[in-house]
């Protein structure tokens, strides 16, 4: 191949495969283009380090490197839900000068001072009474006497956004963008540090003599603390400047990695006569002197690299950014307790009164190993070769397994970018306490720029099989969190931390109360069955109990066990009527009573066993008795008052799934599971058949009327996990190929129709495909179950010892 990181010539926004830098085998992926890019980028960051998008026109994208809180900028309401990500600033990285000219590498709609619109989302906005995304405009550089791209084409495969220039000059310009990430190796994907690799290759019979520019804005003032920012020189094996905020809060550091001579000033922003002048020099920043030291007026820095190249010659410039801001905010006592009680319940807690009145504040566990960007740059200055060829390699591990199609080993590599997204990891500090400690507590945002719930436990039940698999300790923790908070009367919180800033120490409870305890018993027993570790089942198994009898006592009397709760109480699935029996809800309550049995089994607890095959009677007597509708199981029914919905519901076989991939028997009958998927194939799937499964239909195949109490989500909505969960039961079923297509297509609309890989949506329109809500939600993550599905393997045999997980992980092992 060239010398390009991969073919510029490959059709766009397609899968397929390819000969690509640093792999001996053939990739897969899809190309995008500058005129047609994704609605983000690829995101460089790892696990709670904070994280900055790349985006495919040549500029920086949504940044989470310096803990931002700001004011949403589509708030509808003075009290609205909080920003914790900073607006792209849309700021050119890269610019090259040869001869008398200069180009700025992005797009012309990048620099030319118009505006571009970015999605963003306000908290629970809706149009027409259905939840959808809003878009913000945004203010572009207007940079003069320069040139743009011509065009950027863009192969992301996260940690990795590989980027190729096009462009009039006599250099060709590439750059690989990367982070480490590790699976397997938590501490090594927890350094907050970016390489940005830059291949010049000269395409010319001459001689070129020219600069490189390498600009990064730095921390606005509301991350900062501080209005004035402190400078200094470093010259080790990185060799570049550490910019420090007056307050000592945040600070990072930037150059290059060896001995190449490079110039370094201010920032370029979006100024014209800067970007121009990038070969003679770069803006200095202004200062004031202050007790003998500097302080500077702005936190940007830039750098330039000058070169010569001989005709035909390659020269590679490796730029390091390393950050530290080793405390973010949480909420305050000040927290107006909106939604605090619901059907008489205290929903929400603070934790800890020595706190009351104050704001909580926790650490990022990178700072346990490191005091200083400083202490990060070193690090990376010496590894990041192997760093490198490491996750280079767990990424040949996927793209050769030939048992799974292209399209899914592109898109499970792509699938982790949410846990930087995401992913928050704390330190065992106040307001946490000694339960803590010394692994501290890791836990994911729901949607960071939608509904930040953190560790909201539906979201952790889809999305959190990639931090079993690779990061079981840390899963471990998660885990820990919710048995803290765990009442006394057996009920999980339904999150860790409310919508609101990133806070683990202010629990919710009571919302969706009819499967929180099946989620948590359900993560409890994959992380044992992952890891085989029996000491797992001895920390947590009287805390399941208690959960477990909690949750089958929500409804007591004949049917209980398959139960809405007496009073109240919501589902996944939360807008829409529901009572008495529900085929989903009960099937869940069904796989969760298996695996509890299970676990009281292992444990010789056999009068907890004789319970619950008491409750399991009785819930699958009246599953298969006063649920079952002919061709499929009712959605709900309530003997009582007469209440039925004869809906079909496209995923009321999530139980099935559950059970059959945590390695135990059918939860219904294997003949109905047929019945079922054959209606829901005619009635749901035939509603929306190019992107997955309509969450609710009719008997007849018609969608519900738009005033359904059931449709309030709208008549064609799904969800991108459950349609993963119901491709899956297909495939288990024996449907392999139909299932599969199911998935590839649901995948492609993301991808390749509507371009979010990495803005992953929660909400999505069966009839068009548009998302209707949702960015970055780690609930996407469910698609790492789908390879032991196309194997035909439970979670236990998919993470044996040489199988496909454990084959990842081991290639991301040093050497």
């Amino acid at each position: 191949m060239s010398d390009n990181f991969f073919p510029i010539d490959l059709p766009e926004l397609q899968w397929v495969e390819f000969e690509a830098a640093g792999f001996s085998k053939p990739v897969s992926g899809v190309v995008y283009r500058s005129d047609k890019p994704p609605c983000c980028g690829v995101t460089l960051g790892g696990i709670s380090t904070g994280c900055l998008d790349i985006d495919a026109r040549g500029v920086y994208g949504w940044s989470t490197l310096f803990n931002p809180v700001g004011p949403h900028p589509l708030a509808k309401e003075p009290n609205q839900t909080p920003l914790t990500r900073k607006l792209p600033q849309l700021q050119p990285i890269l610019g090259l000068s040869v001869g008398a000219k200069t180009w700025v590498l992005a797009t012309q709609e990048m620099i030319g001072g118009g505006q571009v619109e970015w999605c963003t989302e306000p908290y629970n906005q809706e149009r027409d009474g259905t939840k959808t995304v809003e878009w913000v405009k945004l203010a572009c550089p207007n940079i003069t006497g320069v040139q743009a791209a011509s065009n950027i084409h863009y192969w992301g495969h996260f940690p990795i956004a590989d980027l190729e220039y096009e462009t009039d000059a006599p250099i060709s310009v590439g750059m690989r963008a990367w982070a480490p990430f590790l699976p397997g190796q938590a501490a090594e994907s927890n350094i907050p540090a970016a390489v940005f690799e830059v291949h010049l290759r000269n395409t010319s019979d001459a001689v070129q003599r020219g600069t490189l520019a390498f600009n990064f804005p730095g921390p606005d003032h509301q991350e900062a603390k501080a209005t004035e920012f402190m400078r200094t020189p470093v010259e080790e094996t990185f060799h570049g400047v550490l910019v420090t905020a007056a307050s000592r809060h945040v600070e990072y550091a930037l150059g290059l990695i060896g001995a190449e001579p490079a110039r370094f000033g201010g920032g370029l922003y979006g100024d014209a006569r800067a970007w121009a002048n990038i070969a003679t020099a770069l803006p200095q920043p202004a200062f004031r002197e202050h007790d003998g030291a500097r302080l500077y007026q702005e936190s940007g820095c830039s750098v330039a690299v000058d070169f010569e190249l001989p005709p035909g010659a390659v020269k590679v410039v490796r730029i390091l950014l390393a950050w530290y801001a080793p405390v973010w905010q949480g909420i305050t006592k000040h927290w107006d307790g909106r939604d605090r009680v619901v059907d008489g319940k205290l929903r929400h807690a603070w934790v800890g009164s020595e706190f009351a009145g104050n704001t909580h504040y926790f650490t990022h566990m990178y700072a346990a190993r490191y005091g200083s960007a400083v202490d990060v740059a070193r690090r990376m200055a010496l590894e990041h070769e192997t760093l490198l060829k490491r996750v280079l390699a767990w990424q040949a591990v996927i793209y050769a397994e030939s048992s799974l199609p292209p399209w899914l080993r592109d898109s499970l590599i792509n699938n982790l970018y949410l846990i930087p997204e995401t992913s928050y990891w704390a330190q065992a500090r106040p307001p946490l306490g000694d339960w803590a400690y010394p692994g501290g507590v890791f836990a994911m945002n729901e949607s960071p720029r939608g509904c930040p719930h953190i560790s909201c436990i539906p979201c952790d039940w889809y999305g959190n099989l990639p931090t079993v698999f690779f990061f079981p300790d840390l899963a471990r923790t998660t885990l820990r969190g919710f048995k803290h908070y765990q009442r006394e009367d057996g009920e999980i919180p339904f999150a860790i931390g409310i919508i609101d800033l990133p806070d683990f120490a202010v629990p919710e409870y009571y919302w969706q109360v009819s499967l929180n305890g099946m989620c948590y018993i359900d993560m409890v027993d994959r992380l044992w069955q992952a890891t085989g570790d029996d000491s797992v089942l001895q920390e947590f198994y009287e805390s399941v109990k208690r959960c477990n009898t909690f949750t089958m006592n929500l409804r007591q009397g004949p049917g209980g066990p398959i139960s809405m709760p007496a009073v109240g109480g919501m589902e996944w699935f939360e807008i829409g009527e529901w009572a008495g029996m529900a085929s989903h809800v009960g099937g869940l309550r069904l796989a969760e009573l298996r695996m509890v049995k299970r676990m009281a089994e292992a444990i010789k607890d056999t009068a907890y066993v004789a319970q619950c095959d008491t409750w399991l009677a009785d819930g699958t007597r009246a599953m298969e008795e006063e649920m079952w509708a002919g061709s499929y199981y009712l959605n709900f029914y309530e003997p009582e008052t007469g209440k039925k919905s004869d809906d079909v519901m496209g995923y009321q076989l999530d139980g099935q799934w559950a059970a059959v991939y945590h390695g135990l028997p059918d939860v219904f009958r294997a003949d109905r599971v047929q019945t079922t998927l054959e209606t829901i194939t005619r009635c749901n799937v035939a509603l929306t058949p190019e992107v997955g499964a309509a969450n609710f239909a009719r008997p007849d195949g018609s969608p519900l009327p738009a005033t359904s109490k059931v449709a309030e989500y709208g008549q064609y909505a799904m969800f991108p996990p459950e349609v993963l969960v119901l491709a899956m039961t297909y495939i288990y079923a024996g449907c392999k190929e139909f299932g599969m297509e199911m998935a590839r297509k649901h995948w492609a609309n993301f991808f390749l129709k509507h371009r979010h890989p990495w803005d992953l949506a929660n909400i999505v329109r069966g009839d068009t495909g548009k998302r209707l809500f949702g960015t970055d939600y780690y609930q996407d993550m469910m698609l790492w179950a789908l390879p032991a599905a196309i194997a035909g393997q439970d979670i236990k045999t998919s993470c044996l010892r040489d199988g496909f997980i454990d084959r990842v992980i081991q290639a991301g092992k040093p050497v």
